[in-house]
């Protein structure tokens, strides 16, 4: 299982570089970025909280956007402190980004 996650990881932030051109996250400020639940990519399952590849994946997408590190990463009510009007299924993650 180990093994496994060790070659997911590299995986899933390559593809992360690769997408990041032609990503259809929405910059709500020029260091925020607004990704969909339900991307196809599972970056949702790294941006979850408590996981631990969600640093490594929003650090990936900051870097791959020019930004730097990331400062914050999780729901979109995690980052703002107030609930959204999605379901929580359908509840977009944000990154927030650094210089």
């Amino acid at each position: 299982m180990k093994s496994t996650r060790m070659v997911a990881l590299p995986a899933l932030v390559a593809a992360m570089w690769a997408m990041s051109a032609s990503a259809p996250a929405r910059a709500a400020d020029p260091h925020e970025y607004e990704i969909a639940a339900n991307d196809g990519y599972g970056i949702e399952d790294c941006l979850a909280a408590g996981s631990g590849c969600g640093q490594v994946v929003a650090d990936a997408w900051c870097e791959a956007h020019g930004r730097g590190h990331a400062l914050a990463f999780g729901t979109r009510s995690a980052i703002d402190g107030r609930p959204t009007p999605v379901s929580a299924v359908d509840e977009p993650y944000v990154i927030k980004c650094g210089e």
